[in-house]
C-alpha cells in the first residue's frame, strides 16, 4: 500500500514538474481555447463605439539583459531578441505567436504597440494623453485583451505623438523584417514636418520681436 501511494505521489510531480516545464519553454500557454481554437492576442477596437478596428498595425518586441552589448562595468544593456508584427482583421483581432507565453531565454514580457492612421497610438504600458503628458496603462492583460483605440482629436500634436511612439519602440521597429509599423506610420511625417515648420516659424517671430525691443 505505501509502495503505490509513493507511485502515486512520483507520477503527481512528475506531472506538475512537465507542465510547469512547458509553461517554461512556452508551450500552449492560453495560446488556445478550448476545442483547441487560436485565441487572437488581441482585439482592437473603437474607444467610443466600441466596433472592431481593421487594418490596424502591431508590433511586438521582446527584450533581454545583455552584459555583453556593453561593458561589464556599466552593467549591460537590453537588446532585442524578438520582433513581430500583425495586422487587424475584419473582427479586430490580432494574432501573435508566443505574446502571451512564458518564455525562458527572452524577456517575460514583449512589448505592444498598436498604430491606425486617424487614431492615436496604442501602447502596452503607457497612455499618450498629448505632448509631454502620459499616463501608466493598466487596462491590458492575458484576461482583459481588449485593446480601445481613441480617434484622432482636432488639434493634437504630431510632434508629441512621434516622441511618444518613438519612446513606445525605442526605435526598434527598425529590427522587424518588414517594418510594417514603419511604413504605416509614415502617414504622420507630412503632418509632422507642418507643424515643425509653423513652430519654427513663429519661434523665429518671437526672437525678432524680442530683439526689435532691445533695440527700442
Amino acid at each position: 500500500m505505501i509502495a503505490k501511494d509513493k507511485v502515486k505521489s512520483c507520477v503527481f510531480f512528475s506531472v506538475i514538474i512537465g507542465l510547469t516545464i512547458s509553461q517554461m519553454l512556452g508551450f500552449e500557454q492560453n495560446s488556445l481555447a478550448m476545442g483547441g481554437i487560436q485565441q487572437p492576442t488581441a482585439i482592437v477596437v473603437d474607444v467610443n463605439t466600441g466596433e472592431p478596428i481593421e487594418g490596424a498595425v502591431a508590433i511586438a518586441i521582446w527584450r533581454k539583459h545583455s552584459m555583453t552589448a556593453r561593458a561589464w562595468w556599466e552593467g549591460g544593456t537590453t537588446v532585442v531578441a524578438r520582433v513581430e508584427e500583425a495586422v487587424s482583421d475584419k473582427e479586430g483581432k490580432l494574432y501573435i505567436d508566443d505574446f502571451w507565453d512564458w518564455h525562458l531565454f527572452e524577456s517575460r514580457y514583449p512589448h505592444l504597440t498598436i498604430y491606425k492612421p486617424g487614431y492615436v497610438c496604442w501602447d502596452q504600458e503607457f497612455i499618450y494623453i498629448k505632448e509631454y503628458k502620459w499616463e501608466r496603462r493598466n487596462d491590458f492583460s492575458n484576461k482583459a485583451r481588449i485593446v480601445r483605440m481613441k480617434v484622432w482629436p482636432e488639434g493634437f500634436s504630431f510632434v508629441g505623438h512621434s516622441r511618444f511612439v518613438s519612446s513606445c519602440t525605442r526605435r526598434d521597429a527598425l529590427e522587424a523584417p518588414e517594418k510594417l509599423f514603419n511604413k504605416t506610420f509614415e502617414y504622420e511625417t507630412k503632418f509632422f514636418i507642418d507643424e515643425m515648420t509653423k513652430r519654427n516659424k513663429a519661434r523665429k517671430e518671437i526672437e525678432k520681436k524680442k530683439k526689435g525691443d532691445q533695440h527700442d
